[in-house]
């Protein structure tokens, strides 16, 4: 984990170790249903499945993303874990655009399985209440 931020606290270390972050992502995928794929496109298939599994519909079920989750943080500590992940490996005059990169995929820090993870997708653990944006 990596220490020294705003509140010398550790950032988790999937914010800070790319492969760590893929494993638990992809187990989120294979395990509890992350997704969709492109949450830009409709995925009729991925929402049937989720409102069937919700046994609510569909419209209902697709107002359930990872942005409005319990489990969302983007605390602006957590976001600085997350930025600060991504510039790790950057020399200092390299051109970043890490924090672009952030907000056009609306990242935040999901708190169950342990990722980062896009604002848009929603997985079957949703929790109402979110997201978590105060330190």
């Amino acid at each position: 984990m990596k220490t020294g931020l705003l509140t010398g606290k550790s950032c988790p270390i999937a914010t800070q170790d790319i492969s760590v972050n893929l494993k638990n992502r992809n187990h989120a995928f294979k395990e509890y249903g992350y997704g969709p794929p492109n949450p830009d496109e409709t995925n009729t298939v991925f929402w049937v499945r989720k409102a069937t599994m919700y046994n609510a519909p569909t419209n209902t079920v697709k107002g359930m993303r990872c942005g409005n989750c319990a489990a969302f943080i983007q605390t602006p500590k957590m976001m600085e874990c997350i930025v600060g992940g991504l510039e790790k490996d950057e020399n200092k005059d390299e051109l970043s655009y890490d924090e672009e990169f952030v907000a056009a995929a609306n990242l935040g820090y999901c708190d169950l399985f342990q990722f980062t993870c896009a604002a848009d997708r929603t997985c079957d653990a949703w929790k109402s209440g979110g997201p978590i944006t105060k330190d």
